[in-house]
């Protein structure tokens, strides 16, 4: 819901306000998912009325959109912040902020499950989310002869979308789980199944050239 004061301190600590909220629901969501979790509960863990955080928000949807949103934001604003060019880099990036940051991640895990079904208010903002995957994903193409393991680049990318979210998973029940380490190796896989191929070495004392005996 847009701002109408023009007072420069009441907007400030509308923001702010705004900000604590989000901050709230996205704990709230990842804990209870979003369908169980309550306006009232929410407004009771922020110290307002519902009538208060529904002054900030419309209704619940503006608010997912908001902690889907703030999870994004998250995660660019690391990429940017790190020198990622090739998607093995950004991918080891993804899964270092994803360690960094345990409740934002918990958040896309719960979300991302519930939101199956095409009714749920988030289930666009997943579809999107994957098609987005799909490009950044994407491996570069070696134009190198011999280095395509007849695999297609679109696979390679559902493969490393696969990979990541199943390590994220797994993370919330193995405390021993390296996720960067994890998401490493697979792009070391891809990198080692996609090399030109080498000519068989010749042995110490053969000669090709030699006639059959």
């Amino acid at each position: 819901m847009p701002e109408t004061s023009k007072d420069p301190n009441r907007l400030q600590k509308g923001r702010e306000r705004r900000r604590e909220i989000v901050a709230m629901a996205a704990d709230l969501f990842a804990a209870d998912g979003y369908r169980h979790a309550s306006v009232r509960e929410l407004a009771k863990r922020v110290g307002l009325s519902q009538a208060g955080v529904l002054h900030h928000f419309s209704a619940k949807e503006e608010l997912l959109v908001e902690v889907l949103e703030l999870r994004d934001a998250s995660v660019a604003e690391h990429l940017s912040s790190a020198p990622a060019s090739d998607v093995r880099s950004r991918s080891r990036e993804v899964a270092r902020h994803a360690e960094e940051h345990p409740g934002l991640t918990s958040l896309y895990i719960a979300l991302s499950a519930e939101a199956i079904t095409p009714d749920h208010p988030a289930h666009a903002h997943f579809v999107e989310h994957y098609r987005q995957a799909q490009v950044t994903t994407r491996p570069q193409r070696d134009a190198t002869p011999g280095s395509d393991a007849g695999i297609s680049d679109e696979m390679i990318a559902t493969l490393g979308t696969a990979v990541m979210d199943g390590l994220l998973l797994q993370r919330r029940y193995r405390d021993d789980l390296d996720v960067v380490a994890a998401v490493d190796a697979f792009w070391g896989l891809v990198s080692a199944a996609r090399a030109p191929s080498q000519p068989p070495a010749v042995t110490a004392g053969s000669d090709s050239g030699a006639n059959p005996t």
